[in-house]
C-alpha cells in the first residue's frame, strides 16, 4: 500500500497559526500514526511534516524517513516500513515553491526485503494560493516541468517502477500536464490519450505509477479520524509491483 499523506504542519495549529482550534501537531501524529495503521501504508509521502511531529511517527510507527532530519527540514519526507523495505539510493531535486524559491523534495530506490524487487519513490509539495502568496500558478507550472523530467529520467535511466506521490495544489490541470509527459497513470483513474480526461477529482492529493505497476485499489479517506487530524484526504492505493528483481 503507498499513502501521499499531508498532515498539516504543527506550526498552522499553534496559538499563531492559521488553525488554533485544532490539536497540537504531535497529537494529531499520534492519529496520524492510526491511521497509517488502519490503511496498511508501506510507503508514505509526507507532506507539512514538521519536526515534532516527526519525531511522534517515529515513537509510534515502524517507520524509517528520507530526508527525515538529515538536512534540518523534514517538511517533504517519504516513509517505509523498514520490516518491509530498505533504501538503496537516497537523493533530492529542488523544486520551485512560494514565489519560485527552491525547496528540496526527496525521491528514494527502495528494496522488497521479500521479494528482492526494487522501484523509485519520489514526492513533492507544489505551491498553493495563499493568503500570503498570490500568483503561484508559473512556480507550479515550473515545478511540474521538473516533476515530469525527473519521473522520465527514471523510467529510462534506470527500467524501474517509478511511484510519485504529492500535494501538487491542483486537480485536472495537474494530472493533464504530468500525463501529458509521463508515461505515468493516476491510481485513481482517468486517462490522456491525446484527450485529457482527469475524471473531475476532488483531491488536490496524488498517486502516480509507471510501467511494472498493477493498481488493484484506490480511497480517498474523509473520515472522522482524518478530519481531526489534518485538512486534507489520506489518499491510499492498493499495488503490485511485477518484474523480476535485479541481477546482482
Amino acid at each position: 500500500m503507498i499513502s501521499t499523506f499531508n498532515v498539516l504542519g504543527a506550526s498552522h495549529t499553534s496559538p499563531t497559526g492559521k488553525d488554533p482550534g485544532r490539536a497540537s501537531g504531535p497529537v494529531r501524529a499520534v492519529r496520524a500514526a492510526e491511521l497509517i495503521r488502519r490503511h496498511g501504508a508501506d510507503v508514505i509521502g509526507f507532506q507539512e511534516l514538521q519536526r515534532s511531529q516527526l519525531l511522534t511517527l517515529r515513537r509510534h510507527t515502524d517507520l524509517d524517513f528520507y530526508p527525515g532530519l538529515a538536512f534540518g527540514d523534514p517538511e517533504n519526507s517519504i516513509g517505509w516500513r523498514r520490516d518491509e523495505f530498505v533504501a538503496v539510493e537516497e537523493h533530492t531535486v529542488r523544486i520551485p515553491y512560494f514565489d519560485g524559491g527552491r525547496r528540496s523534495m526527496p525521491y528514494v530506490k527502495l528494496r522488497s526485503r521479500g521479494t528482492g524487487l526494487e522501484a523509485w519513490f519520489a514526492n513533492f509539495h507544489n505551491p498553493a494560493e495563499t493568503a500570503q502568496y498570490h500568483h503561484q500558478q508559473p512556480y507550479r507550472d515550473d515545478a511540474t516541468q521538473i516533476e515530469i523530467a525527473l519521473a522520465d529520467q527514471l523510467i529510462t535511466r534506470t527500467g524501474l517502477p517509478v511511484f510519485v506521490t504529492g500535494d501538487m495544489n491542483e486537480r485536472a490541470s495537474y494530472f493533464c500536464r504530468f500525463t501529458a509527459g509521463t508515461p505515468m497513470v493516476a491510481a485513481r483513474g482517468g486517462s490522456n490519450n491525446g484527450r485529457c480526461l482527469a475524471g473531475h477529482p476532488r483531491a488536490v492529493d496524488w498517486i502516480f505509477a509507471s510501467q511494472g505497476v498493477d493498481v488493484l485499489g484506490y480511497v480517498e479517506d474523509r473520515s472522522h479520524l482524518v478530519d481531526i487530524t489534518t485538512d486534507h484526504p489520506v489518499v491510499v492505493a492498493r499495488v503490485r509491483i511485477t518484474g523480476k528483481p535485479p541481477a546482482d
